[in-house]
């Protein structure tokens, strides 16, 4: 018996082929070309047989002689006569050119030239080409974020993504602003539904890192969030961040897949409580606020999770020497029940599942994450061996 493929996703639902649907539309362009092009090559080859008849002449040659005049003709360039020019033959080749020239340039030039104008302008082709080109090069993307919905959230949101070099694509069912989109410069967009799986599966979710919704209304997120966590089941490999209006909806999004859900009304009121009891500086606070939402490239913060399988476990701080390897430095720890160490000092022993806040350049951090993934890695191969 042989074996059934199995479904690389969620049901049988194709990818929405966004590039396709402008390629079709250019297509129907040249389609409509279809008789200024007949009418073209009808009279180019009537031209030819009429002048090899009246020449009885069928030689390579002449053919193409015949060709030439036939061309130059209808396009009244009047370079010179291709025909024979021989007295026996001359009187009727001249009289078969003025009436090949009387029907062919109101037919090709009145009739085929208007029509090709006409089709070029009334059909958009620069637009259906940017359209194109934008979804060819959608089609490239990997480890993207999809964003569902334009608004003043997602507008921050894109905007600091950009300053990062992130890319995102963004999907807005309300084609009435998509002129709005536009303007605000966005990369990648698609106009449609996006609790489809169809067009989820179109602005490529599979090979993309996470997923934010934003929705004024808390049924809209709901069901991003279901046909998203259908196709991507996985929350460590797949996120999905959202937005709710109340905290009951933020729980219902988190059982249904959300990794994170923010309340803005929540977390604008808490804030505003911290000015209140902490009156903040305006140096500290625009400096931590200008790390945590990325608006500083050369500062940034990052979570280092210990793994179990770590052979840092159980050493001191001032021993591992991460600092002085990788520029980075370790500003707080948060253990496995919750308890906060900030600024711990060189005597403080990593333990298991603590999760490190690393302060430093972008390049340092990087070096950061590479230096405690190796660490897991030795421990695996002295396992193994």
């Amino acid at each position: 018996m042989r074996k059934k493929k199995k479904q690389k996703h969620y049901g049988n639902v194709k990818p929405k082929n966004y590039r396709a649907i402008y390629e079709e539309k250019f297509y129907d362009i040249l389609f409509q070309l279809r008789y200024p092009l007949m009418t073209v090559i009808f009279f180019t080859t009537l031209g030819v047989l009429m002048l090899m008849i009246l020449n009885q002449k069928s030689d390579g040659k002449s053919v193409l002689n015949y060709f030439f005049h036939t061309i130059i003709t209808f396009s009244t360039v009047g370079y010179t006569e291709g025909y024979d020019t021989d007295p026996q033959h001359l009187m009727l080749n001249r009289f078969f050119t003025t009436i090949f020239i009387t029907i062919t340039i109101p037919l090709v030039y009145m009739y085929g030239l208007v029509t090709t104008v006409n089709v070029f302008i009334n059909s958009n082709i620069g637009e259906i080409y940017n359209y194109w080109r934008m979804y060819k090069a959608m089609e490239q993307l990997k480890n993207h974020y999809i964003i569902c919905r334009f608004n003043g959230i997602t507008r921050e949101l894109m905007k600091n993504l950009r300053k990062r070099g992130i890319k995102f694509v963004l999907i807005e069912p309300d084609p009435a602003l998509e002129e709005e989109i536009k303007n605000f410069g966005v990369d990648f967009y698609v106009i449609d539904e996006p609790h489809k799986r169809s067009v989820l599966l179109g602005v490529g979710i599979e090979e993309a890192k996470g997923l934010i919704t934003a929705f004024e209304e808390n049924t809209q997120d709901l069901s991003v969030i279901v046909t998203a966590r259908l196709i991507r089941p996985d929350k460590d490999e797949f996120m999905i961040f959202a937005t709710a209006t109340t905290e009951g909806a933020a729980e219902k999004m988190k059982l249904l897949g959300a990794n994170e859900v923010i309340v803005p009304d929540v977390s604008v009121g808490r804030r505003m409580t911290s000015f209140v009891l902490h009156p903040p500086s305006p140096v500290l606070s625009g400096f931590l606020e200008k790390i945590a939402y990325g608006e500083r490239t050369d500062i940034d913060i990052m979570e280092i999770k210990i793994d179990e399988n770590s052979d840092l476990i159980g050493k001191k701080l001032k021993d591992i020497k991460m600092r002085q390897e990788t520029g980075a430095t370790i500003v707080a720890i948060v253990r496995a029940d919750g308890k906060m160490k900030i600024a711990p000092s060189g005597e403080t022993q990593i333990k298991e599942g603590d999760s490190l806040i690393i302060l430093g350049h972008p390049k340092a951090l990087k070096r950061a994450a590479e230096f405690f993934e190796n660490h897991i890695k030795e421990k695996e191969e002295v396992a193994e061996g």
